[in-house]
């Protein structure tokens, strides 16, 4: 029997009991914040740093202005930089940041990593050595020799043959915090509508902060061209200032090789630990439906599965805070090592049980057999990846709309038993119809019920938007069906959805060939849950106001109130609907067909 955290809904009747939504991602916005306090430091540090350099390169754009925009600024930012507190903010948010970054390397068992996170980790470690001339020529002189770092010095000093250093030195330190943000927000719920909008100060701002700085640095050249010319004086004296102070500059050969020293100390311990695990007891790591490698006991199993080039998903990096890298542990599960604090308050925000470990924390002492829950697939591929029987599931945002008719034991009661088969399987064919119709596609039938499931390429915003047409649809349906088989009904089909919206794993579930689509998650388990409110209220549709909204619902004019439902710790908010066809004017954007395209 499959654990909890993997069971499909109960049945015969619409799924009332479910598992703790084993992909965690309900505790998203908490797990941004997740993780051991070495973790927070070096997040928090980032974000400093990354703020400090946001406000920095806005300050170049203003060249694109004028140099006295620039400087203007420049006084505001530096007050605050420059302060006593605000250079110790950032003196220690930089060291802070730095010594955890030499610390995780020096503490690598493999240097096996994801393309993004190699591209990451290279730009980090690049920076210092980059950013060493920079600081010694303006903060350090600064502080050393009180000269006044203007924007006039900077353009000076840079333009033109320190501008590919400086360059390289923007996109480096931007690129570097962008992919950091990335990998750290994509945990984040809302993180994919807002991506687009996020993309054009990620482009914008350093073309913009270059440019700023090559338009002055054009500018000084004509200044100094038409001083030498007219004999302009005022012309000359803008841009005459001081050099870096001969015993500042002096300092670059030693700094710049203590930084060498010290990421090649980080880069000797981490061959060291690499080397000596050579020598460590070795053991095997079965994948069910994947190899089985032979390790050395130290790495953890995520950082077995990159160094035996096994897919293994990890959204935040091995970071402990996403769960994605989870396994089930099938055997061996005494041959790992205790669950720490971090793991042990991911694994308790998802309702994992006992034998479901994080990939990036448990580290193998024994033999350990595993499934990998969450699959290395890419979303497009999702559908050829679900026919695969020998994975776990896949993670989506989903839709779901659970339809059942009101009433229908009494009226079975009446019937012969294929007199009940031929209206129930009328039932689900017009349902069924309008729901593929909307892109939708039925996750399980259970006695006079169904569950529809709702995916879309363009988000869960266009999912809602395509359940919610279905729902409108479906009334119309059963309308028509009532006519068609009226002669056979003592009394017309009436019908009860629910309808909620949040993240499931999808998987196929079964033996051989009665293998089927199942939706596992606790948001099976509250659009269940929303269907039987609707069955009390006596109306036609339940849906949470998170669905409602997403689909562009204007709840103006419509009852809404918040409920208690069995099962869930906190209350929810739903909306009703006497009739789901009177939501369809409401929609907003498109909801059409194209909604299951990327299921």
């Amino acid at each position: 029997m499959l654990p909890p955290a993997m069971q499909p809904p109960a049945a015969p009747k619409p799924p009332r009991g479910g598992p703790a939504d084993p992909a965690g991602a309900a505790a998203a916005g908490a797990g941004l914040w997740r993780g051991s306090a070495a973790q927070r430091v070096r997040l928090v540090s980032g974000l400093i740093l990354f703020a400090f350099a946001a406000a920095h390169f806005a300050n170049h754009a203003l060249g694109l202005v004028s140099l006295e925009a620039m400087t203007d600024a420049a006084r505001w930012r530096v007050a605050v930089t420059r302060s006593v507190p605000g250079s110790l903010v950032l003196s220690l948010a930089l060291l802070a940041h730095v010594a955890l970054a030499v610390r995780r390397l020096a503490g690598r068992r493999t240097l096996r990593m994801p393309p993004w996170e190699g591209v990451q980790t290279l730009l980090g470690f690049a920076i210092p050595f980059l950013l060493v001339p920079h600081v010694l020529a303006t903060r350090v002189a600064n502080l050393r020799e009180g000269v006044r770092t203007s924007y006039a010095y900077e353009i000076v000093h840079l333009w033109p043959d320190a501008m590919v250093h400086q360059t390289l030195l923007l996109l480096v330190v931007w690129v570097h915090g962008c992919l950091g943000l990335h990998a750290w927000l994509r945990l984040a719920p809302g993180y994919r509508r807002a991506a687009p909008l996020l993309a054009v100060p990620a482009f914008g701002l350093p073309a913009a902060a270059l440019a700023g700085i090559v338009m002055q640095g054009r500018m000084m050249e004509q200044d100094v061209v038409l001083a030498r010319r007219f004999a302009a004086p005022d012309l000359a004296a803008r841009w005459q200032v001081p050099p870096v102070p001969p015993a500042v500059a002096a300092w670059d050969g030693p700094v710049s090789a203590l930084v060498y020293a010290v990421f090649a100390g980080a880069l000797a311990v981490a061959a060291v630990r690499i080397a000596g695990g050579l020598r460590a007891k070795r053991l095997s790591v079965a994948y069910l439906g994947g190899p089985t490698v032979r390790t050395l006991e130290g790495p953890t199993l995520l950082e077995v599965s990159r160094a035996n080039r096994v897919p293994h998903v990890s959204v935040c990096g091995g970071r402990g805070r996403c769960s994605t890298c989870r396994v089930l542990i099938v055997g061996g599960e005494g041959n790992l090592t205790p669950p720490a604090a971090v793991e042990a308050a991911t694994l308790r925000a998802i309702g994992a049980p006992p034998n479901v470990r994080l990939a990036c924390q448990a580290r193998p002492t024994g033999d350990v057999a595993l499934i990998r829950i969450l699959d290395a697939r890419r979303p497009e591929s999702a559908g050829a990846h679900l026919a695969n029987p020998d994975v776990a599931g896949i993670e989506r945002e989903v839709a779901i709309l659970f339809v059942d008719i009101r009433g229908f034991t009494p009226l079975s009661e009446r019937k012969f038993a294929f007199d009940v088969v031929f209206i129930l399987n009328r039932f689900f064919e017009a349902v069924g119809r309008e729901v593929e119709a909307a892109g939708g596609w039925i996750g399980g039938y259970a006695g006079d019920g169904l569950l529809a499931l709702f995916t879309h390429r363009d988000g869960i915003d266009a999912a809602c938007r395509a359940a919610f047409a279905s729902a409108a649809a479906v009334d119309r349906a059963v309308a028509g069906l009532n006519r068609q088989i009226a002669d056979e009904l003592p009394a017309p089909l009436r019908i009860a959805m629910g309808l909620h919206a949040g993240p499931l794993v999808l998987g196929r579930l079964g033996y051989g060939e009665s293998q089927a689509m199942s939706a596992i998650g606790p948001a099976v388990n509250l659009a269940s849950r929303l269907e039987s409110l609707a069955k009390a209220a006596d109306v036609q549709l339940v849906a949470s106001c998170d669905a409602a909204r997403r689909a562009g619902i204007d709840p103006a004019g419509l009852r809404t109130e918040t409920v208690a439902v069995r099962g869930v710790a906190q209350a929810l908010a739903v909306v009703y609907a006497e009739r789901a066809g009177d939501l369809a004017g409401r929609l907003g954007g498109e909801a059409g067909p194209r909604a299951g395209a990327a299921a």
